[in-house]
């Protein structure tokens, strides 16, 4: 099925759209228990209703109900009501608690074994992770029932037919496929313990080629992958796009990418394992900030351990061991040809799933492949290239060479520039330097301590070492574009990551940890109330000692009692040091005077060691 043109208006005629579609889909590796796959456009509406908000404050209006939508009658909706809100509901009802229990025991359901992720993290990771919990009672938030309900929806549509829609474009030299997968539900909370759950759920995979010989393409068979960007839910720019040749990347039968699906999530991952994901609410940013720097000042050992990040934790479950889709597999893909001209991508700027009007956005349903949710054409289909960061990198060892010949001649021009600024800077100078000799040494000092001669003299000379640096960096960068070869694949395929995403391998804890993850913020709770409610001696000593016991227990099942104990030490001495400060203050001066002879002591004696 081919929908529109395309929106790659550089690929020459004889270069078929669908052979070069199908030569590079990629192949969809999901993890065990996964409910939800990707389906066409036409099969999710057919079993999906059309609703809106008139206002604000108007109760939702059913303009198209289950059973009569296409996607003409989608178009023909959202250009009738352009200003109204429109979204899409694919489950009729969320199930009721009692077909939920029902829905659960059934034999057929796919079943999921996860690992702790609260296991993983600290204590204050878990409060947080609480705290947000609980505001899904106060935001919008999908309700329970409704994954079984689209689960139930989506085992109607029969045949199964797993699709993908194509969005091919051009830009800087790259044709740019875009392979965006529908899927009826993103389950990741309820199903996963992942970070939301929302109705409908739309993911992609581009893929960025050049031409193979460095000429211009003529047929498919003229172009070859240059780069690959999965969309993942915690990268951005760089990150997110991975060379032909990256080790991390996997292919089937040499042209088809393999993707490791995220359970319930589906972002996409190039290696196959278990991802911890800690989320840093911009509300938060502060505080995750601040507990940073306190860490690194009492434990300065952890400043380059970023395992050890502060976070909501989540676990992203990219395992790949489940159902396969695509070439090599039992499942191939349908393929649907779209552009921006393709009816429902370009009238449809509404939701497509239940909009909960979550504040924080991650309850509501997504918007289509080509708009945001606030109705703004997205970044990745508009512009692939900049989204993945590409457009620094020419697509070619030709476009390169070109680029760097164009930058040295550039640097040339600057440097002649400077040639001339100097030239004439020492002109100057030279002048004001000959005008203070001829002065007599009384008036030549009295005039150096005010804003004349002297004062410009200085001045002059630092503007000429400010320009004579400048050219010795552009010297330098000429000489060195000069040397380097016009090829990007001299260097290492992963010296553009600044993050590269793996596997998280700690999180494999021993069944004691876990229960305890689980458990030690409400024994923490239970320990404070009791204070609370019995405490009639010092209620800030024994709020303390709840803490200590807690984190006591936790160093101890985690393997780090001598760092506690060193951390323990760290902050007694601190704060006995504050209340001497405050109450005593010639002790503390004096035992501060101490401290401090011991450390210069011993770093004096370390340096006449070494010599």
């Amino acid at each position: 099925m081919v929908i529109g043109s395309s929106d790659a208006p550089d690929l020459p005629p004889g270069v078929d759209l669908m052979a070069l579609v199908r030569r590079f889909e990629p192949v969809l590796h999901f993890t065990e228990g996964e409910m939800f796959f990707p389906m066409r456009v036409d099969d999710y509406l057919r079993r999906a209703a059309l609703w809106s908000f008139s206002s604000a404050d108007d109760p939702a209006t059913l303009l198209v109900d289950h059973g009569s939508l296409d996607s003409e009658a989608l178009a023909a909706a959202a250009l009738a009501h352009p200003d109204w809100p429109l979204f899409l509901r694919y489950a009729p009802r969320s199930l009721q608690r009692r077909e939920l229990r029902a829905w659960r025991r059934r034999a057929d359901r796919p079943r999921f074994t996860g690992v702790s992720r609260l296991a993983a993290v600290g204590m204050l990771g878990r409060i947080i992770d609480s705290g947000m919990r609980l505001s899904l009672t106060l935001r919008g938030k999908v309700p329970g029932g409704l994954t079984a309900a689209a689960q139930q929806q989506y085992a109607l549509t029969t045949p199964v037919r797993d699709a993908y829609h194509a969005h091919v474009s051009t830009d800087g030299g790259y044709v740019i496929i875009q392979y965006w997968f529908l899927y009826a539900m993103n389950d990741w909370r309820s199903s996963f313990s992942g970070v939301n759950d929302h109705e409908s759920d739309w993911e992609q995979v581009t893929i960025y080629l050049v031409p193979a010989r460095g000429e211009p393409a003529q047929t498919a068979q003229d172009l070859q992958v240059g780069w690959v960007a999965f969309s993942a839910h915690d990268e951005v720019g760089d990150d997110l796009r991975r060379r032909a040749d990256d080790p991390d990347l996997g292919w089937v039968e040499g042209t088809h990418p393999v993707v490791n699906v995220g359970a319930g999530s589906h972002s996409g991952a190039y290696l196959a394992g278990d991802y911890l994901v800690r989320i840093q609410p911009p509300a938060l940013a502060r505080i995750f900030s601040a507990v940073s720097r306190v860490r690194a000042l009492v434990f300065p050992w952890t400043r380059n351990r970023p395992s050890l990040g502060v976070g909501i934790p989540y676990v992203d479950y990219r395992r790949g061991d489940g159902t396969r889709i695509g070439p090599g597999s039992r499942r191939p893909w349908t393929a649907i040809l779209i552009d921006s001209q393709t009816p429902w991508v370009r009238d449809f700027r509404g939701l497509w799933g239940l909009d909960t009007a979550d504040p924080f956005g991650g309850e509501r349903a997504p918007a289509g492949p080509r708009y945001e949710r606030a109705g703004l054409v997205r970044a990745s289909w508009a512009d692939p290239v900049a989204w993945a960061g590409l457009d620094k990198v020419p697509a070619t060892p030709a476009a390169q060479a070109m680029a760097n010949a164009a930058r040295v001649a550039e640097l040339d021009g600057i440097i002649a520039e400077l040639n001339e600024q100097i030239a004439e800077s020492q002109t100057e100078l030279r002048g004001t330097a000959a005008g203070m000799e001829v002065l007599p040494p009384a008036m030549t000092a009295a005039r150096r301590g005010r804003d004349s001669a002297g004062t410009r003299l200085a001045s002059q000379e630092q503007a000429i070492a400010g320009l004579r640096e400048r050219r010795r960096e552009a010297a330098s960068e000429r000489d060195q574009l000069s040397q380097v070869r016009h090829d990007t694949l001299t260097r290492p395929p992963h010296a553009h990551l600044r993050h590269r995403a793996t596997p998280d391998t700690t999180m494999s804890t021993g069944a004691l940890l876990r229960f305890w993850s689980g458990a030690s913020l409400s024994v923490l709770l239970a320990l404070l109330g009791l204070a609370l409610l019995f405490e009639r001696g010092s209620l800030l000593m024994t709020c303390a000692l709840a803490v200590v016991v807690v984190t006591a227990v936790e160093a101890i099942l985690r393997g780090r009692m001598l760092v506690f104990l060193l951390g323990l030490a760290i902050i007694a001495g601190a704060l006995t040091l504050t209340w001497l400060f405050l109450t005593h203050l010639r002790v503390a001066a004096g035992l501060l005077a101490l401290v401090a002879a011991v450390s210069i002591g011993v770093a004096n004696l370390r340096t006449l060691a070494r010599r």
